[in-house]
């Protein structure tokens, strides 16, 4: 991944920051540009980017002109890091029926929340698992690489995962039947403010279908930077469900 022109300028302002005092950090920037303190570490060791919105923010905390958020966030470079064209990590059918179930991804983002801890039990708690699901889902993603343990913490080494679009997979069908479920119960026991479940009902040609799944998977992709921005504390799923309520002309037999 090319250095972002913006991580030089933030590692020379902390670097300012610390030489007036030695007692300013990496959290204490964070704090002051208003973006999570993980997603700037990230930043300035490289392995990943800022998001569109953090960047439009730091431009704003450091009141930058016009000109100065051209030169240093350019548009070129900010249409490089939009969601969909985000570096992620393809995960082969193989490997994604290993960690299908819902809660091996929520494990992943879990691990960047402060303070997440690597206790098995502190991770059945805070997903309403076992104790001995959170243990073997641990231990599966350790060995798989996707995180490590480093000083007691659990932390999240793998890019944003994805999965083949429009292939048949199994592992995937899993994966969206156990969200499906939570969908469910989430709508019996969580009060509204903590969620949204919605619906519309149109009747449509099928030829549309592609436009509007490109159209969501980039909607999408927003809204979890919106949802991703600050420092989180909470594991969300964003789930859309667009399936056919008539049978389909052509496919009765």
């Amino acid at each position: 991944m090319t250095e972002h022109p913006s991580t030089r300028l933030l590692a020379q302002i902390l670097a300012d920051r610390k030489a007036r005092n030695p007692a300013y950090s990496l959290r204490a920037l964070a704090r002051d540009l208003g973006i999570g303190a993980a997603s700037l570490s990230d930043a300035l060791a490289g392995k990943r980017r800022l998001s569109k919105t953090s960047l439009k923010r730091v431009a704003e905390r450091l009141e930058l002109s016009p000109l100065e958020q051209e030169q240093i966030f350019p548009r070129q470079t900010i249409r490089k890091i939009e969601w969909d064209e985000v570096e992620r990590l393809e995960l082969k059918e193989d490997t994604f029926r290993l960690i299908a179930d819902w809660y091996y991804l929520a494990i992943l983002n879990l691990a960047k929340v402060k303070n997440c801890r690597k206790e098995p039990r502190w991770l059945a708690e805070r997903l309403g698992i076992s104790e001995v699901e959170a243990q073997a889902a641990l231990r599966r993603l350790l060995r798989l690489g996707l995180v490590e343990l480093h000083r007691g913490k659990l932390i999240r080494t793998a890019r944003p995962l994805t999965t083949s679009r429009d292939i048949p997979s199994e592992a995937v069908r899993r994966h969206h039947r156990g969200n499906l479920r939570l969908a469910e119960r989430a709508m019996d026991l969580l009060p509204l403010h903590q969620r949204e479940l919605s619906s519309t009902t149109v009747a449509t040609n099928p030829k549309n279908l592609k436009k509007a799944k490109d159209y969501l998977m980039k909607a999408k992709h927003r809204v979890a930077e919106i949802l991703e921005a600050g420092e989180p504390t909470e594991v969300y799923t964003l789930s859309f469900q667009l399936f056919p309520l008539t049978t389909i002309k052509g496919e009765q037999e």
